[in-house]
């Protein structure tokens, strides 16, 4: 693999059924909740903001994964946020019910975000995960970042 840069995006086909989940929702507290209530307005209110954030990831580059020789990006919702591959130790699956995320743990060198940190693995045993598998089985998904990592980490 001689590529300098790879650029992995989510499928667009989920975010579409998520934003029509989201819609419907919507549809149900506007027009089947007739009493004003709050479990009326909470579901308009968190399903309208359902319809907001999937709305946006339908936009062009508003989400991704790009892999680089010095390290990965992860973009959600226009937000970027870069790590270098020597910040990680390697990449794991972590399966929560009926969802498989990438995982991963940063090595001892890496001194940002010491609360975030403490508080994922309070949770899940992982500092960081990915948002998405970006189209890929997560198995494969972990292979590719974990030869990334491991062809671009200089000893």
């Amino acid at each position: 693999m001689t590529e300098k840069e790879i650029l992995l995006k989510p499928k667009k086909l989920t975010t579409i059924i998520l934003l029509l989940i989201s819609s419907l929702f919507v549809i149900a507290g506007l027009i089947v909740m007739k009493e004003e209530t709050f479990i009326k307005w909470g579901t308009i209110l968190f399903f309208g903001l359902g319809v907001i954030v999937f709305t946006i990831q339908l936009f062009p580059n508003s989400s991704y994964l790009k892999l680089t020789k010095e390290g990965f990006e992860v973009r959600s919702l226009y937000h970027s946020h870069f790590t270098k591959w020597s910040d990680v130790n390697c990449f794991e699956i972590l399966v929560i019910r009926f969802n498989t995320l990438v995982v991963f743990n940063y090595n001892d060198n890496h001194k940002k975000h010491t609360t975030g940190k403490k508080i994922a693995r309070s949770l899940s045993k992982n500092q960081g995960a990915l948002p998405d598998n970006y189209g890929m089985k997560a198995i494969k998904l972990v292979e590719l970042m974990n030869e990334w990592k491991f062809k671009n980490v200089k000893a």
